[in-house]
């Protein structure tokens, strides 16, 4: 008999006191309505994902960002089951994260981004729904999953039921985040003096390592500067880095890189998929001005042509500091701090075609705790007239 997770036992299970496995304890046993397995693509890449739910139901991918894992979106992916379980849910680990394998080192590891491009994690997941014979799917997405499935939602719609993106925005060339706070420093920075000072060629030699190969500090960097959100639980978080610890040299260079070339503002105007956007307003990844502005102006050419309908909602009230980091409300990674507040408004859109009227933000002085102001959101609806 399947066990379907409640509210109470979801948040009880976050708690636990052994964040490195606890998530694998809570879903992958007998009585656990996920399903864990592997699948070798037409790609070439062997995936590893989650499934859940109803395997005659609507389908439903969810693509994590750079440098996580399924897991990222595991709590989010339970609290939709347990409020709608008649979807099929599949959580993928992307190429080159988690379980899933890295492109052949041959053809990669010289030129790591010609392996990561938006449009080849995107054929992955074309790949995959071919061979489970899924013929459209909703696609949702976060940071560089987001890309993904905008990838998916341009290049091939006839597939795409309808997109989520959680974190995104139109373009990330320039992003002075993954520039300069990641890219240039630690992963081209001082993991790489590492790597060197072992006579190891950068990239080439690094392509299958990962960051505690080259600096023993990388792991303090990881847990201090990159796996962390004030609003998420911090047992949590714990369980995310030593997945992002695993991952791999390649897959840190080839997608910062891949990325940080990445211009989708011109096709945005094309875009004809149905599409729900999220952000918080302490997102230091993707500001409000300039990036969602810039996003919306994009989408608004393809709902005057009548191409496209659109939503996008505000989590959050309070901004960034002066100093871009995010301190006391929702922020990049929202589905880490509000998996529930995100699997309502999934059940909402993909059932009716408009997220809830809701506003989810943390409360003063406690991020962690996070309010429902109903029927109160900052929403705008793009809609032909």
């Amino acid at each position: 008999m399947r066990r379907v997770i409640r509210h109470s036992s979801l948040l009880a299970a976050l708690a636990v006191a052994t964040p490195a496995c606890f998530l694998e304890d809570l879903l992958d046993g007998d009585s656990s309505p996920v399903q864990h397995d592997t699948i070798s693509l037409s790609t070439g890449i062997d995936v590893a994902y989650r499934e859940l739910g109803d395997p005659d139901g609507d389908v439903v991918i969810f693509l994590h960002g750079y440098t996580d894992t399924s897991r990222s979106f595991l709590p989010t992916a339970l609290a939709l089951h347990q409020l709608d379980d008649d979807y099929h849910l599949y959580v993928l680990d992307q190429r080159g994260h988690g379980g899933s394998s890295m492109p052949p080192a041959a053809d990669c590891a010289a030129a790591p981004a010609q392996c990561f491009e938006p449009a080849d994690l995107a054929d992955d997941v074309i790949a995959f729904m071919d061979a489970k014979g899924i013929t459209r799917a909703s696609i949702v997405g976060h940071s560089m999953g987001s890309f993904v499935a905008l990838e998916l939602g341009l290049s091939h719609p006839q597939r795409v039921d309808k997109l989520v993106l959680i974190g995104t925005a139109a373009s990330v060339v320039g992003n002075v985040v993954l520039q300069d706070y990641i890219l240039a420093e630690p992963v081209e920075g001082s993991w790489k003096a590492g790597f060197e000072a072992q006579g190891l060629q950068f990239p080439e030699d690094v392509y299958e390592l990962d960051p505690l190969d080259a600096n023993a500090d990388a792991q303090a960097w990881i847990e201090g500067a990159w796996v962390v959100d004030p609003a998420a639980d911090p047992d949590y978080l714990a369980s995310i880095v030593p997945e992002t610890a695993a991952t791999r040299m390649g897959t840190w260079i080839g997608v910062a890189r891949a990325l940080l070339q990445t211009d989708n503002t011109e096709r945005l105007q094309d875009l004809s998929v149905p599409t729900l956007i999220l952000w918080a307003t302490q997102d230091g990844f993707f500001y409000d001005d300039p990036d969602q502005q810039a996003l919306r102006a994009a989408l608004d050419v393809a709902v005057d042509a009548c191409k496209l309908e659109y939503w996008f909602k505000q989590y959050g009230k309070r901004p960034l500091g002066p100093d871009g980091v995010q301190v006391d409300d929702l922020g990049h990674n929202t589905q880490w701090a509000a998996p529930e507040e995100v699997a309502r408004d999934l059940k909402a859109y993909l059932g009716t075609g408009k997220p809830t009227t809701d506003w989810y933000y943390s409360a003063d002085g406690d991020p962690q705790h996070i309010v429902t102001k109903k029927k109160a959101a900052p929403l705008i609806h793009g809609k032909c007239e």
